[in-house]
């Protein structure tokens, strides 16, 4: 990949870009795997970035940030489309109908999606908001809360989980360029993981491990004497050590959606969700868009200020990545991040690919002997209907709002509680 010295520290760091360094070639909006602009029109429309005009770019950008990968001369061209969202945001505030989406918002999609899980899910959420002092957990992360049954496995006996709603990473502010808001996160975290005790936390959330460790400490977070770690490696390990052993090796072929996030982490991070299939007797077809090109799940359609989680722009985007994965004969749709687990489920409503989507965890309680729940599909539903009813009565709303400061969590305390 050309750009840059290491592309895991070049993805992101919070400087300004800089119109020095730019040459306006093109390259940064012409290799985007969304926008695939002819290089004249990247060009042109970089330019109008620079000069601050208007620009679909504005509208259609889903802020993964490969454009600052693909740059040749480090010049920082997603922080620029960033910066420009962080001035429309400061001058205009978001439509009403963004606000279900955001991960403090009480009622927001999450919520509706906990206030209606099964009850041994429900309490397990509950149990994991507690604050008991331990230096070695999983973490939570506001989409694992949603789908709280895939821990339910021999994966995870013995390991500890904390978390909340209320001490989400911060993913989704930080792509929609809310920087105050993801400053208070930052400190947020900082505090609970202090009154935790954290010392290794472990992610089956790349999002969250790229927030971590790269993000957040950028935006004030301490995170000094906590090591933050994927719990994939975790699971190979276990497979090449014999610990976990394949009792009926899955002969099947998926498609492998890779998560924003993996570009930003080590370049061989996408290697390892296809080690652990190789392990488990899944072979893998690769859909056109994949590793460092893959396409979001969907939920980066409502990240831009244009759209602001305009329900028809998460639609659109989750059916363009969806018929991305069509192009390939593979029998399932196989995800590592729960985020895209929801969303490719959504997607089959709005394009016909009726192939299964699966959490990778999942084939591998199949492949140990284990019978996992598979709730996919009501979680989709949850999420269309939420939807629906929360979200279409604002479509029309000319109501704007910014976000308000985080109020401190009280020590001990669940950020969610079943009603």
């Amino acid at each position: 990949m050309t750009g840059g010295t290491d592309m895991t520290t070049n993805w992101y760091r919070r400087l300004p870009f800089d119109p020095n360094c730019c040459t306006l070639c093109g390259e940064c909006l012409h290799r985007c795997p969304v926008l695939c602009l002819p290089l004249e029109t990247a060009r042109r429309e970089m330019q109008a970035l620079i000069n601050g005009r208007d620009s679909p770019v504005l509208r259609d950008c889903t802020s993964c940030l490969a454009c600052n990968l693909f740059c040749p001369t480090d010049a920082r061209p997603a922080n620029l489309i960033l910066d420009r969202w962080h001035e429309a945001y400061l001058r205009e505030g978001l439509p009403a109908r963004a606000r279900y989406f955001l991960p403090h918002a009480r009622p927001n999609f999450r919520t509706d999606i906990l206030n209606r899980l099964p009850p041994d899910e429900r309490a397990a959420v509950a149990r994991w908001g507690w604050e008991e002092p331990t230096s070695e957990f999983l973490y939570a992360g506001c989409n694992l809360l949603t789908a709280p049954y895939l821990t339910f496995s021999s994966l995870f006996v013995g390991v500890d989980i904390r978390g909340s709603l209320d001490f989400c990473c911060g993913e989704m502010l930080f792509r929609m360029g809310l920087y105050e808001a993801v400053e208070q996160v930052a400190r947020r975290l900082t505090r609970w993981f202090q009154r935790l005790g954290a010392r290794r936390v472990y992610l089956l959330c790349t999002a969250g491990l790229n927030m971590f460790q790269n993000v957040l400490p950028q935006f004030g977070a301490d995170f000094s004497g906590i090591q933050f770690q994927h719990y994939l490696p975790v699971v190979l390990e276990r497979f090449r050590s014999g610990d976990l052993r394949v009792v009926q090796p899955l002969a099947q072929e998926v498609t492998v959606q890779d998560s924003c996030h993996a570009r930003a982490l080590e370049p061989s991070f996408a290697d390892l969700p296809r080690q652990i299939l190789e392990a488990i007797g899944v072979r893998v077809q690769e859909s056109p868009h994949a590793r460092q090109e893959q396409l979001c799940c969907g939920i980066s359609g409502g990240f831009s200020h244009a759209s602001a989680y305009h329900p028809f722009r998460l639609l659109l985007s989750a059916r363009t990545t969806s018929r991305d994965h069509r192009r390939t004969r593979a029998d399932v749709t196989c995800v590592y991040c729960v985020g895209c687990l929801e969303m490719m489920s959504v997607a089959r409503f709005v394009d016909p690919n009726r192939r299964p989507v699966v959490h990778l965890l999942e084939l591998v309680q199949w492949a140990i002997g284990e019978t996992p729940r598979r709730r996919q599909e009501a979680l989709a539903w949850q999420f269309l209907l939420g939807a629906i009813r929360r979200q279409f009565p604002r479509l029309l709303s000319r109501e704007r709002f910014w976000l308000e400061e985080l109020p401190e969590v009280p020590e001990g305390e669940s950020g969610w509680n079943p009603p």
